[in-house]
């Protein structure tokens, strides 16, 4: 059995929690106030993508441009209200299993990262109950954009971890692509089938122990 850190490295949104919503709602009262019309396929259009990329597509949705001195007010009044909004998180907000799976990965030796597109991932997980349990939230500042896997790349070297002794787990089909093709074992967690290494309907569902044994025989 290879020796050195392993680590499990989650994205956020739809894997630990569900703030799409939040986010939606945020981006939709924004719009309003700067007096940009959107639609729901704009709105989903904003999910799971750093700020600046998610006002491209609302603009683009709409057909409009925007000076840059706008685009920022538009962006700060976002991520205001959506701070507003994520003031009501709470732990039973977090998904069934959630806890249990950091839990597990900890007991298990592993390091434990965060690999969120969202700049607000410290404090999504404050509200949920998980901080404690997590080493390390990547910065998307410091990193491409998602679907590339820069950032999951910054976890694995903040956390000491080699890329081939990470668990990533995430639940976007490109994402897990650009995964797999940096050598990491992928943990895709949804319904819809994602090309994973393995994948489950949710966390909850996911045998920590036995995808590690796998990861270790595999490295």
């Amino acid at each position: 059995m290879p020796t050195g850190v392993f680590a499990a490295i989650f994205d956020l949104d739809g894997v630990l929690t569900s703030t799409s919503v939040r986010h939606e709602q945020s981006w939709a009262d924004a719009a309003a106030r700067f007096g940009v019309p959107v639609s729901e396929a704009a709105l989903h259009a904003t999910r799971s993508v750093p700020r600046a990329s998610a006002l491209s597509a609302l603009l683009d949705h709409a057909g409009i441009t925007m000076p840059a001195s706008d685009r920022e007010a538009l962006m700060a009044f976002k991520n205001e209200r959506y701070h507003q909004l994520i003031e009501s998180l709470q732990p039973t907000d977090a998904f069934p299993g959630a806890y249990d799976a950091l839990t597990r990965c900890r007991e298990l030796g592993m390091k434990i990262g965060i690999a969120s597109a969202s700049t607000n991932a410290a404090l999504v997980l404050e509200r949920i109950g998980l901080q404690s349990l997590v080493d390390f939230v990547a910065d998307p500042g410091k990193a491409a954009p998602k679907p590339s896997g820069e950032i999951y790349s910054l976890a694995c070297t903040a956390l000491g971890a080699p890329p081939q002794h990470a668990l990533c787990i995430e639940d976007g089909a490109a994402m897990i692509a650009n995964l797999r093709a940096a050598n990491m074992y992928t943990v895709g967690i949804g319904d819809h089938p994602l090309g994973a290494d393995e994948q489950f309907s949710t966390v909850a569902k996911w045998n920590v122990e036995a995808t590690l044994t796998r990861l270790k025989h595999r490295a």
